[in-house]
Order: C-alpha cells, then sequence, then structure tokens
C-alpha cells in the first residue's frame, strides 16, 4: 500500500486539492497497485514537494491531479469540483484554464518556434494574435529565453527545451502548477536558471503548486514534503 508521510504542518485554508481514498491499478490482470486508498490534502498557495523512488507513483500522482489519468476508485477535487466526474473535454478545458503542467517527458512542437510553442495554450483558449504574443513573449523574457523566441524547438537542446515546458505552462497564469521532475538531467547553468524562477519569479508566488523531484533544492523551497513509498507485491 502506498502511504504520503508528511514532513510539514499544512496551511490552515482552504484546499486546492483533494484526493479521497483514491486508488490506481495498471495491468488489471497482474493488479500492479500503484495506489490504495491514498487520501491527500494541498491547501490554497502551498507549495509541496512530493519525492520517493524511480518507480513509486509521483508522476502518476501528477497525471490523477491534472486529469490526464482516472483513477480506478476514489474521487479527486479541485477547489471543490469533483474531476473524477467529468468527462474528457471538460477535463482539457480545466487544464486549458486552472492547470499549468511541467511533463517529466517534453510534450512540445518540434518543428514550431519557442514563440508559437509558448502561444498555443492562448491560441486554444481563443485569445487574440497581438494578445498571445504579448503574453507569450512576457514569459519568455521573465525565463531568460526571449532570444530565442524565433528558433524552432527541434535545434534546442533539452535544458533550452525545459525552459520552453516551463514558459507554456505558465503562459496563461495557471493557479495550479504541476511539476514533474523539472530539473532532471539538465546541465547545471539551465537547473540553476529553473530553480531561481521557482524559487523568486513573483508569476508563481501565492500559487498552488506541486513539484515531483528528487531535488534537494527544490525540497528545500518547498513549504511541505509528501514522500511517496514504493509498493511491494
Amino acid at each position: 500500500m502506498e502511504t504520503l508521510i508528511y514532513k510539514k504542518d499544512a496551511r490552515k485554508v482552504s484546499p486546492t486539492i483533494q484526493m479521497k481514498h483514491v486508488q490506481k491499478i495498471y495491468n488489471s490482470s497482474n493488479q500492479h497497485v500503484v495506489f490504495q486508498n491514498l487520501n491527500l490534502e494541498i491547501k490554497s498557495g502551498e507549495f509541496v514537494a512530493a519525492i520517493g523512488p524511480i518507480g513509486c507513483g509521483k508522476t502518476t500522482l501528477i497525471n490523477l491531479i491534472a486529469g490526464f489519468e482516472r483513477p480506478n476508485s476514489g474521487n479527486i477535487f479541485l477547489n471543490g469540483l469533483d474531476i473524477t466526474k467529468l468527462n474528457d473535454t471538460q477535463l482539457a478545458d480545466l487544464r486549458a484554464t486552472k492547470i499549468g503542467v511541467v511533463h517529466q517527458v517534453q510534450k512540445l512542437f518540434p518543428e514550431l518556434t519557442v514563440l508559437q510553442n509558448v502561444e498555443m495554450p492562448l491560441l486554444l483558449r481563443g485569445i487574440k494574435n497581438e494578445e498571445r504574443k504579448t503574453k507569450a513573449m512576457d514569459i519568455l523574457n521573465r525565463l531568460g529565453i526571449s532570444g530565442q523566441k524565433d528558433k524552432k524547438v527541434s535545434t534546442l537542446s533539452v535544458g533550452e527545451r525545459q525552459m520552453v515546458c516551463i514558459a507554456r505552462a505558465l503562459v496563461f497564469n495557471p493557479p495550479l502548477i504541476l511539476m514533474d521532475e523539472p530539473t532532471e538531467m539538465l546541465d547545471p547553468v539551465i537547473r540553476e536558471l529553473v530553480l531561481s524562477f521557482i524559487r523568486g519569479d513573483n508569476l508563481i508566488r501565492g500559487k498552488t503548486i506541486l513539484i515531483a523531484t528528487h531535488d534537494r533544492k527544490i525540497m528545500e523551497m518547498a513549504d511541505r514534503i509528501i514522500r511517496v513509498k514504493k509498493s511491494i507485491p
């Protein structure tokens, strides 16, 4: 059975994320149980780091909260809305307006430019061209990569693409940010840029943040650490 161990006390404010009695099983024939009766609350404005060994379920946790995966049973609430009751279109709309996600596997459009990739969430929301470009350039400037706006993503390094992923996740100013190993496999310079942004940018202050990570510096920045334990067959 998976358990989550709290390292620091949660803030006494209303929760943004509530997971109640969540069960997640892969390969139903082999019964690979990732979570069994998982209960978790993350408060509004709280910065939480999820830690644990490879394969323990950190990515699954992110995907469940973002609605990319569905639990086998139990309920997941975002600001009181039970997302397990939503259909795929409703979940996509929720992500497009309320959740910024930085995946462990970078999901960019390689043949589009940096600017076009960052604009994409705004385009899907029907925001007009001039406003899209203004918002996209603002976040690229904050991350220090505006000089690469016209480069195709396929020409960028892994670290540069990660910065683009972060920019795209934040461009529409979501209240909830989910990141899956955002500093994994980055060179030291890019890692420090990402850490500096997470540590100090006004754009993410006051937001609810959950980061799955092995990075000790992210753990030190977090308000609270949850430990995801790998289940034993």
